[in-house]
């Protein structure tokens, strides 16, 4: 896992396009105070071959969760916001500016890290 750095969070989320048109493949509650999401994604730098990137999500504070078997109901037309404010991080389902705005999505997670890994493409 490496971790998404501040200054990188806007290239990051250029390189996926937003993860707009992505899909959430699973959450994972891995304990109280982490939570993996995965999704597959378009990835630019590589011709636009699918990949999966995995979340690791740490030290969470608040979190608004869809069960697994509702996620493929998510539109992702929109793809995913990653703020930085208050000295915490929050990833959500939508575009969004702030962390305040952020919480009216239908799922998002605020936390103090996050770390990402590609995986291979599961389809």
């Amino acid at each position: 896992m490496k971790p998404l750095h501040v200054s990188g969070i806007k290239s990051f989320l250029s390189r996926f396009e937003r993860f707009s048109g992505s899909e959430i493949k699973a959450i994972t509650i891995k304990s109280p105070s982490v939570i993996e999401i995965q999704f597959s994604v378009q990835d630019t730098g590589r011709g636009f071959d699918w990949i999966d990137i995995a979340f690791e999500l740490s030290n969470v504070i608040d979190a608004k969760l869809v069960e697994n078997g509702k996620l493929a109901y998510l539109d992702m037309s929109e793809g995913i916001s990653i703020i930085f404010e208050e000295n915490k991080f929050i990833l959500s389902h939508g575009e969004y500016n702030t962390l305040q705005n952020a919480k009216d999505a239908p799922l998002y997670i605020i936390c103090e890290s996050i770390k990402f890994k590609d995986l291979p493409f599961s389809g």
